[in-house]
């Protein structure tokens, strides 16, 4: 396949560096072109590096990363802009990009719900992506963090019935951004609260799991009430799932739906596809931050995967853990992929 040209919006937070990392020598992509904050001046990615055991090439490191300007984006007619824009930033200029034909693939939250932008997980949803096909520019959103892990946990046991969802998130230092949380209020604590998480959560499930139908979602009845949190972790956002499904099952079944779960990125074995999206876990004590948070093969793909745990069934009640990286597949790496899948198709 041909390479694309790309650029990163917000290349200097902790998204946009994974932005990179996922860019980072890509086989559909050239090197990116680098944005950072309207009033940040010009600097490296080295410079701005935050995150952990970067697989970030040498060559994008030394990368410049200019300041944010609308008009020098849009008119360069990128194949792909990858935003992880401030929200107060993306509000506006999201829309006014996709006006001027940019095809945007945003991690950021404001335009999430906007009747015009699938708000697509690869492998929950893809089908949500058709919406764009045709325009000349568009936007194309990843939900939230929590939102995306709960979704990979539902999607596998969705044909039993999905009647409600009651979550409650714990959730890595990470999610709140560098530098985060301050270290007073994080170090041996959990914060019992975070600001529109749960608002998010919500509204958003219904959305992905919902069918589309003349040319829109329709959304799914699904309730879901959640309560998030936030602790002492750096990497990896843990949910404890209880759902409601439409008839009697057992363990045995549930761990089997989750093995086996596979979706249109697998069938096309695109660059940053997991092999195996959802990892079933049998040990008592799994899934845990430390240990799984960078599950997913081959090796763009780590972190890709969500791991799924501590499954017990009551009749048509489900339980289980999941844990996934709340900045690769619950951020930069969904966008990435929703690319790739249409690219895949002739869409960039």
């Amino acid at each position: 396949m041909s390479t694309l040209r790309a650029a990163v919006l917000g290349a200097s937070g902790m998204v946009g560096q994974r932005f990179c990392e996922m860019l980072s020598d890509h086989p559909y992509f050239d090197l990116p072109a680098l944005y950072g904050s309207e009033k940040g001046g010009e600097r490296t990615v080295s410079d701005v590096l935050t995150i952990p055991d970067s697989r970030i090439s040498e060559e994008l490191l030394s990368a410049r990363i200019m300041p944010f300007d609308l008009e020098a984006v849009a008119s360069e007619k990128y194949d792909a802009v990858f935003s992880a824009l401030p929200t107060d930033v993306a509000a506006a200029s999201e829309v006014e990009l996709m006006r001027r034909g940019c095809r945007l693939f945003t991690n950021a939250s404001p335009n999430r719900m906007r009747s015009d932008v699938p708000l697509v997980v690869p492998e929950v949803n893809h089908e949500h992506l058709s919406m764009v096909e045709g325009k000349n520019g568009f936007i194309v959103a990843n939900g939230n963090c929590s939102s995306i892990g709960l979704a990979m946990g539902l999607k596998p046991i969705a044909a039993l019935g999905l009647r409600s969802v009651v979550v409650t998130t714990m959730q890595a230092l990470s999610g709140a951004g560098y530098p985060g949380v301050p270290s007073l209020d994080s170090s041996a604590n959990i914060v019992p609260f975070i600001d529109s998480e749960e608002e998010k959560m919500s509204q958003e499930i219904p959305k992905m799991l919902g069918s589309l139908e003349d040319g829109s979602v329709r959304r799914s009845s699904v309730e879901v009430s959640a309560t998030c949190t936030r602790v002492p972790v750096r990497d990896g956002h843990m949910e404890s799932v209880t759902v409601r499904v439409g008839r009697e099952t057992d363990a045995a079944q549930i761990a089997g739906l989750f093995n086996s779960f596979t979706s249109l990125p697998q069938r096309l074995s695109l660059p940053s596809a997991p092999a195996r999206p959802v990892i079933c876990r049998h040990e008592k004590n799994r899934p845990q931050p430390l240990l799984d948070v960078n599950a997913g093969s081959p090796e763009r793909a780590r972190g890709m995967a969500a791991t799924v745990g501590r499954i017990r069934v009551e009749g048509e009640r489900v339980r289980f853990i999941i844990l996934t990286h709340n900045t690769i597949r619950g951020a930069a790496g969904g966008s990435v992929l929703n690319a790739e899948i249409l690219h895949s198709k002739g869409v960039i």
